[in-house]
């Protein structure tokens, strides 16, 4: 306020009008790379002094200026910095003023760690980020955790650290409400451009480990027992049918490679099991076994790669068929290494499906080179074939049979639960629902008869 004393003077009542906050730069020490610090002042009782975390030799800084000396490139641009520095602590201060914020060191720290894009380091476990990598040593520990399942945590992690760094804020546990759940998952699709059931799968695993942390004591949201991002049965599911194993079958074709893929592919189209299995097998793993009857079975018993679990497998005809082939061992590989097994694996079989005729319109998911993402197109069937369809067809083609129960098929491919064996094949309650009624039905009939 405004007014003139008995001198005629015009005097300001300073206590009538808000603070004026300045700030001012500043180096301290005389050493070669010296700290530049941050001098943010309110009033005489609210002055804060900080690193800004840049360093000069103090012999390019001008203490009347507050700023360095623009002899080079580069302290023109760190001149214009601490400008752009200035004005934005200024910004944040009058916003932060009309709602009432206590003002101190650690504002001050937490608005130039905003405007540089710094995330706080936190060591304790309540952290979701620090959770998630206890999380992870641990299960490197243990036997039971292979690679692939290390990976897709390790993947979290990254991704996660990202979404942080957008939002420049550190998450804590109980911070990851369903709200956040949400927005990380809007996050994968839109800035990521991953698909969304490949984003519904990162909000699981984010939830197992959530999970975790609650079964060890650690708070975690309420919201997120009850929350569910979506599922992945939308997801294309991907099957040979018998009669298209039977055309593949009768491919004949002079290449060598093209040959073995076929027959590698009828196996694991009997066989149920990820390609990182199927191509590792051997005649080591072939046993026989006699009933009580005298009756001789033959097996083949493999340690899944993926999950550790032990699987036996029945021999079906068709793969006696392919074993008989090859003098009772199973067809060569590709390369020397599974990797480079995998990938000319895939490659081949798409080629023997096409030659196979093969060539069903449908729709799934194929990689845009261009957008370096995968997208759902509808082309021919054979381009949407990979090595993941033996274990998918031989789950769905027997699934159908009345002769097999679910579990005995579950113990061939490894799933845990029936849920996971029906969310795999595509089939939904629905189609569970129906087939149960069918069956209600049958008795009935039964009855009546």
């Amino acid at each position: 306020m405004v007014g003139i004393n008995s001198n005629g003077f015009y005097i300001f009542d300073c206590s009538k009008i808000s603070n004026m906050a300045t700030v001012k730069f500043r180096v301290l020490h005389k050493t070669e790379n010296a700290q530049i610090y941050i001098r943010f002042s309110i009033d005489r009782d609210n002055v804060f002094q900080i690193k800004t975390g840049k360093i000069i030799n103090p012999k390019y800084w001008s203490v009347k200026t507050s700023r360095p000396i623009q002899t080079q490139p580069q302290f023109k641009i760190l001149y214009t910095e601490l400008n752009e520095l200035e004005t934005f602590v200024l910004k944040e201060y009058n916003s932060d003023y009309s709602k009432g914020v206590i003002f101190s060191k650690d504002w001050l720290a937490e608005k130039i760690d905003k405007f540089y894009n710094r995330i706080e380091i936190k060591e304790d476990d309540t952290v979701f980020i620090n959770y998630l990598q206890n999380f992870t040593d641990f299960k490197r520990s243990t036997a039971s955790y292979t690679e692939s399942t290390l990976k897709k945590y390790n993947n979290l992690k990254d991704r996660f650290l990202s979404y942080q760094k957008k939002k420049k804020k550190i998450f804590l546990l109980q911070d990851v409400s369903s709200k956040i759940l949400i927005d990380f998952k809007n996050y994968l699709i839109t800035d990521c451009n991953l698909m969304e059931t490949t984003a519904v799968r990162f909000i699981k695993n984010l939830k197992t480990v959530l999970f975790d942390a609650e079964q060890n004591g650690k708070s975690i949201h309420y919201q997120i027992r009850g929350f569910s991002t979506g599922t992945t049965n939308t997801e294309y599911k991907v099957f040979l049918s018998f009669d298209e194993i039977e055309k593949i079958k009768d491919v004949t074709t002079l290449n060598t490679d093209w040959n073995i893929a076929k027959d590698w592919l009828v196996l694991g189209c009997y066989l149920g099991q990820r390609v990182s299995d199927l191509l590792r097998m051997n005649k080591r793993m072939i046993y026989t076994k006699t009933d009580s009857e005298g009756n001789t079975f033959r097996f083949i018993e493999i340690k899944q790669q993926k999950t550790g679990e032990k699987v036996v497998i029945p021999i079906h005809d068709e793969v006696e068929t392919i074993l008989n082939k090859y003098n009772g061992d199973f067809p060569p590989t590709f390369a020397n290494n599974f990797d480079s097994n995998a990938v000319l694996f895939n490659r081949h079989i798409k080629k023997v499906c096409e030659l196979a005729g093969i060539q069903e319109m449908i729709k799934g998911k194929v990689y845009n080179e261009d957008k370096k993402k995968n997208e759902i197109v509808e082309t021919e069937k054979y381009n949407l074939v990979s090595s993941h369809v033996c274990r998918r067809s031989f789950a769905t083609n027997f699934y159908g049979n009345k002769l097999f129960t679910t579990p005995q098929l579950m113990a061939i491919t490894g799933h845990k639960t029936e849920n996971m064996f029906l969310n795999y094949i595509g089939r939904t309650a629905d189609d569970w629902a129906m087939q149960t009624a069918k069956t209600f039905k049958k008795i009935s009939n039964q009855k009546i008869s």
